[in-house]
């Protein structure tokens, strides 16, 4: 059996942005939700981990787009999982139009024993007889962030709200892209022209805190920092702009 998942999906107005293209933050909640889907497929979901007392949690997620899809677009959809590591986990995504494809993902996973924490092993809880596809895209390594915002400009004070949050109790990964792109009007975001995001989780933020979103530009790239109120360093995002 081909350990992918592949879907037509047609790109709904609910996901676009104001200029009626699929939003970046649309894109990574698709990606979220196939590989959900997936991992259940193959006995690795959130109920089947619960199970062995443990817990997916997504470390990093870099997306590049070559171009969006329109709104009412058909695409198709694609994500599949690398053989795992010792406790690391890959996951690639694609989204083609006809023969091209648009944007390509990679996520890395990891799983937490849900009493202390620490990360499982894979040969604890991963099926050993899973075949892997070779093939990789983003392949280049995750970009290493200085997480020290303190002398960078604070560009929103956001408050977390109960439509952040998920059923983990704390803030939604996507939820830190959607509070991010909000500090940007309109016209930065298209003057900005993102081509790659990459975000990074350290810390989570649970509702009715009050965190400090900041930003420092190195050449094409903006940095950007997550802070909770202690000062802490939540996430890390890296933005590659045009």
């Amino acid at each position: 059996m081909e350990n992918i998942l592949i879907k037509t999906y047609t790109v709904p107005i609910s996901a676009c942005d104001n200029n009626g293209v699929f939003s970046i933050a649309g894109i990574f909640d698709l990606f979220m939700d196939m590989a959900t889907e997936h991992a259940a497929f193959l006995n690795l979901g959130m109920d089947d981990l619960s199970q062995k007392d443990c817990f997916w949690v997504a470390a990093k997620s870099r997306v590049q787009f070559s171009k969006r899809p329109k709104m009412l677009e058909e695409v198709t959809v694609s994500t599949w999982p690398e053989k795992p590591g010792n406790i690391r986990y890959n996951r690639y995504y694609t989204i083609a139009s006809g023969d091209d494809i648009i944007v390509k993902g990679k996520t890395e996973w990891t799983i937490l024993d849900k009493h202390t924490g620490r990360p499982k092993k894979s040969a604890e809880v991963y099926p050993s007889d899973l075949e892997h596809r070779e093939e990789v895209v983003c392949e280049e390594p995750f970009a290493r962030i200085n997480t020290d915002f303190s002398d960078a400009e604070e560009i929103l004070k956001y408050k977390v709200t109960s439509r952040d949050i998920d059923v983990a109790q704390h803030m939604n990964n996507v939820a830190y892209i959607r509070a991010v792109l909000s500090a940007f009007s309109c016209k930065e975001l298209e003057n900005m022209s993102i081509s790659e995001l990459e975000i990074a989780y350290r810390a989570q933020c649970y509702e009715g805190e009050s965190i400090s979103i900041r930003r420092r530009r190195v050449e094409n790239v903006l940095e950007i920092g997550v802070l909770k109120e202690d000062g802490k360093t939540a996430t890390t995002l890296r933005l590659t702009v045009e």
